[in-house]
Order: structure tokens, then sequence, then C-alpha cells
């Protein structure tokens, strides 16, 4: 590395400390621990300064929005106060969109709209030195998303809960789409998003065009990756009530992450959406595609119509994915019973585990063998479909007035939850409000 292009970047943490410097060495703040060099006040935490450290290494630059300037300074002072790593401390940044090139197009939903772009500089990266100071690391071109919230120049609330949410996801779940931090497109002056670039696109894109070569045993993967999201926003307080196949995002291990956390809700509503992508998954086919999306189908929805499967779908994945869009909430499996059963199942049929260990009613062989078998199929499942024009798979509310409550068809209550309170539940239709997200 070129010694006069380093820019030397002095964390000094006595344990935790946020300190930075220019070029020359020898510049870096002297501090002692008792006062911040900088403003002469107390440090609040052992050799530490909230107000100016943090500000040092982002000033320079603002939003020109009071709310996002404060969000992403929290998340350099929550690292200065949490950070105990060698390398590379994570927080976001404010980036002027001059600094991305080769902005292209590639998506659109409900409330934003997606862009991929070359982040000139790429992402801050600082490396512990021997002396306890931190250096910054040469800039390395990266291929980013760009993600503009649809009417964000004032920054709603919800926008901004949506950004909380995904950047506490990225603290609690590693795995999970990486947040890098913010810009404004200089025209619209709506804000937008700095994210993880997923190179194999979004789940309805990618079973459209590599159903044939997706096997089970790489769908499971697939739930598994989905789950664990799932689960941490779960634990984080967060339920996902936005969750289709154009939000869920493929990456390069095979695994999944979800996007878009502007809708929230219950943490059945989360549950019943999985069983929908189980679906997908099995078909190959967006649910109800032949159908418009209104009322109507709401209703025969609330009556007991669920997504079709594709054919030699093995019986306990048709069954778990009933459990959850069991219209009784209360029937549907916790978030860790899912993980524990999709557990189960990748390591059936990746591993060579003890084959004759029997795990949630099967012997480890006779899961790999459903399996296996269902792979046969795949070749014969066609996932070429004519779309109903007014079949909307983007973001959007339906409030509907005057629906049913919730019930089982009685043939999937008889074959896949035969238990005897959804058998009580499959009765003739009560009327009631209800609001319906899509």
């Amino acid at each position: 590395m070129n010694k006069e292009n380093e820019t030397k970047v002095t964390i000094e943490f006595v344990s935790k400390n946020l300190n930075v410097s220019d070029k020359d060495c020898n510049s870096a703040m002297t501090i002692n621990h008792k006062k911040c060099s900088q403003c002469d006040k107390p440090f609040i935490e052992e050799s530490w300064c909230k107000e100016c450290d943090p500000f040092r290494m982002i000033e320079g630059w603002t939003s020109e929005n009071h709310d996002i300037d404060e969000f992403i300074k929290n998340t350099i002072y929550d690292e200065a106060l949490n950070y105990y790593g060698n390398y590379y401390p994570e927080f976001l940044e404010w980036v002027s969109f001059d600094r991305f090139e080769d902005i292209k197009k590639i998506g659109e939903g409900g409330f934003a709209k997606v862009y991929s772009a070359t982040w000139i500089d790429g992402r801050a990266k600082y490396k512990r030195q021997d002396d306890e100071g931190w250096k910054k690391l040469d800039p390395e071109p990266m291929k980013v998303a760009l993600k503009n919230l649809n009417g964000s120049q004032s920054m709603s609330a919800e926008y901004l809960n949506e950004l909380q949410t995904h950047w506490n996801l990225n603290k609690s779940l590693k795995s999970s789409l990486k947040f890098y931090g913010m810009t404004k497109d200089p025209a619209t002056k709506e804000f937008m998003m700095i994210l993880q670039f997923a190179e194999k696109g979004n789940l309805k894109c990618f079973l459209s065009s590599n159903f044939s070569n997706f096997l089970w045993k790489d769908k499971i993967v697939y739930l598994c990756g989905l789950a664990d999201d799932l689960n941490s926003l779960h634990k984080l307080g967060f339920f996902y009530r936005d969750l289709h196949s154009g939000n869920i995002l493929q990456n390069i291990s095979g695994g999944a992450f979800v996007s878009d956390f502007g809708l929230s809700g219950s943490p059945n509503e989360q549950k019943s959406f999985f069983g929908v992508i189980m679906a997908e998954l099995s078909s190959g086919k967006s649910p109800f595609h032949k159908r418009k999306h209104d009322a109507t189908l709401a209703l025969e929805i609330c009556n007991g119509l669920r997504p079709e499967f594709g054919k030699g779908t093995p019986e306990i994945y048709k069954k778990l994915a009933y459990r959850c869009m069991d219209a009784n909430p209360d029937q549907r499996p916790a978030a860790d019973e899912l993980l524990d059963i999709l557990a189960v199942w990748d390591g059936c049929t990746r591993r060579n585990e003890n084959q004759e260990e029997e795990k949630i009613g099967y012997k480890r062989k006779q899961i790999k063998a459903m399996f296996e078998e269902a792979d046969k199929e795949i070749p014969n499942i066609s996932t070429s479909y004519e779309k109903n024009s007014d079949a909307i798979y983007t973001s959007r509310v339906f409030t509907f007035s005057n629906l049913s409550k919730p019930i089982n068809s009685s043939i999937i209550t008889s074959l896949y939850l035969n238990d005897e309170e959804n058998n009580n539940d499959c009765q003739d239709s009560q009327i009631l409000d209800l609001e319906v997200p899509n």
C-alpha cells in the first residue's frame, strides 16, 4: 500500500474510543484518559468522547435531513461503544451520489425502485495497528444495490422504521442483507439505501429461469436461510408482513435473505406467508397467478383456498406448509420449531449422518428418500404460465370489509391438519371486518 495515499485513523479505544486523524500519522490527537482533547469535556466512557470523536470521523457532510444525520451518526456512536475486534468496525456512511457510476434500474415495487451501481470508493474499512490506532485501507470499488424510497424527501416515520429495522437485523444476524449507508438522488431529492447486491436476484426471477436445476436439498437450504432471517426479526420484536418472492433475495451460497422492511405485522401473519413461499418453491409458479387479486379472492382464501403445490411434493413438506397457512393462528408452528424441522431436513438431504436415527417421526433415510424421489418430478413441472393481468405481486395494502372469518378447507384439515381444534374450525363462515395485506 502506498504510504502517501493511506489515511491514518486512530480509533484509540482503551477498550472504547473512536478518534480520527488525517494522512500525517504524527498529527493524530493525543488523548489523555480524563478529558477529550477536542472539547476538553470529561469522557462519558473510558477514553471515549461521544460528542467529538465520532463527529470528527463523519464531519464535512450532511444529508440535509436531521433525522437521517442522527441515524447515521448513532450507528457510529454505537460501534465505538461496542466494538472489540481487530479490524473492520461496521457503521453506516453518508455517500455523495456522485460516488456511484453505472447506475441501472433493475426493479420496482409498490414503495421503492431498485438500481444496480458501482460504488467507486466502496465501504470504508479500518484495520487496527500495533499502536492501538486504526488505519483506513485503500478504497475498493464494489457493486451495490441502491434502493430509492418513493416519496422519502421528508423521510416519514415509516421509512425511518425500515432503516432502523434493517440496521438492527444487520447487527444481530451477519448473514442478512448488508446495509452500507445512505445517499440521495439529486434530481428527485429522494433518499436511497445502499445495500448489498444480490447476484442471483430475487426468488421469483430465479424460479422462472432455474427451476429445473433447483433440487429439493437446495430448496431446503433456501428455506433455512429465510427462516433464520425471520426468526432474528422476531427476536427483535419485528414481524415481517410483506413476504413474497419479489422481496426474497438469493445469496451466493444458495441461501436466502429478506429485503424491504417497510411493512410490519403480527408473528402469525409472518408464518402464514412462509407457507405460501413453500408452495411457490414447490410449484415454481406465483400463487393464484390465474386470479384477479381482489376481494373475491380474499374471501375464498378466508374460506380455505390455498396455493397449489408442484407434482411429487413430499407429504411432510405439504403438511408443514399447510400448518404455516393454518386459519387458526394458534396452530401454526413457532419460529423455533420451524427452524428445527428445516434443520433436520437439511441434515438428512445434504449430510451423511446416521441414517437409522429417527427424527421428527421418521428415520433420516426415509426423509432423504422422500426428497430424492421428489427430485425425479422436477423436470416434469412447467414453470411457464399465463398470468392474469390483475394478479399483482408488488407490495400493497388492501382494506376489505365484510370478509368471512378465516377457516381451513375440510379436505386440507382431514389430510394435513388432523386435530380436533381444526376440525371444529371447519364450519360456516362468519362475517367480520378484516384488513388484508397483499
